[in-house]
């Protein structure tokens, strides 16, 4: 995922940031600024467990696909798509970050 990062860094969309919760210096990935200036991101932990599963290889098909992950107890399989993710991949393919 490194390559990944650091391509997301070099177009501007990794920051620092605190967590609603207080906790500092959580990295995040930019996902949407919204017209009202609203933005949508998703921290590097949560993002690493839902695609951790292709960690050595985040390419565009790779992350487009099918993913199994744990959120407590209960185990989920579902595509990019079905997380809502895969709008942010698709821009991320035209801007030839993936």
């Amino acid at each position: 995922m490194n390559q990944l990062y650091s391509s997301l860094n070099e177009a501007g969309l990794i920051f620092k940031g605190d967590t609603d919760k207080g906790e500092e210096d959580f990295i995040f990935i930019l996902l949407e600024t919204s017209e009202d200036g609203t933005t949508h991101s998703v921290d590097v932990d949560t993002f690493e467990m839902l695609f951790g599963d292709v960690e050595e290889d985040p390419t565009y098909e790779a992350l487009s696909g099918s993913h199994t992950f744990k959120l407590g107890d209960t185990q989920y399989t579902m595509t990019a798509d079905e997380m809502g993710y895969q709008k942010y991949f698709d821009q991320w393919k035209m801007q030839g970050i993936i």
